[in-house]
């Protein structure tokens, strides 16, 4: 069964070689013991936790973003001076009135607001947009390689663990006759 498994993964998936693959050595799991293996396993199921919520909050910020470009197209001359529930948070909104059709305000950052146009303002969703669809693709993609990882390591823990229960038997037999 070969299982060979590049160690830096475990540690980084960032620390890539030109090529776009993690650069570090190779490790056959079979040399492993079933300590190392266990020990593999966990520190794979807690990138694989961590890694997961991450991807769950970068297509959440997608969705945030498309959702505010979508408001955009609700800003019109026809809908001047119309009322309009205004959001203070995210359970609770206060009545208002749209004034001004020319401009909006748009957080750029972490509780950082500036006033744009609405051009201006699509075109920064879109920039955002674009950018966190290739974090989530690339999340994703780390995602994907770690959850073949740990099924390499499921397989590798299952072969060991019928041979030992081979060999545990075959003591058995040896003993009684």
């Amino acid at each position: 069964l070969p299982a060979l498994f590049n160690v830096s993964r475990l540690h980084s998936e960032m620390s890539a070689s030109p090529s776009g693959e993690p650069s570090g050595r190779l490790v056959d799991f079979n040399q492993l013991t079933w300590d190392q293996l266990n020990q593999i396993h966990q520190t794979l199921q807690t990138d694989i936790q961590n890694i997961t919520s991450s991807y769950g909050s970068l297509r959440v910020g997608v969705g945030r973003y498309k959702t505010s470009e979508d408001c955009l197209q609700h800003i019109s001359d026809e809908n001047k001076d119309k009322d309009i529930l205004v959001p203070l948070t995210s359970s609770l909104y206060i009545p208002g009135k749209l004034k001004d059709i020319k401009k909006v305000i748009v957080e750029i950052g972490d509780k950082f607001f500036v006033e744009k146009d609405v051009k201006e303002a699509k075109a920064f969703l879109e920039r955002k947009i674009e950018i966190l669809e290739k974090q989530v693709k690339a999340v994703g993609d780390v995602l994907g390689r770690k959850n073949q990882d740990i099924q390499v390591v499921n397989m590798v823990r299952r072969a060991k663990a019928q041979e030992a229960l081979a060999a545990q038997s075959q003591a058995q037999n040896a003993s009684t006759s």
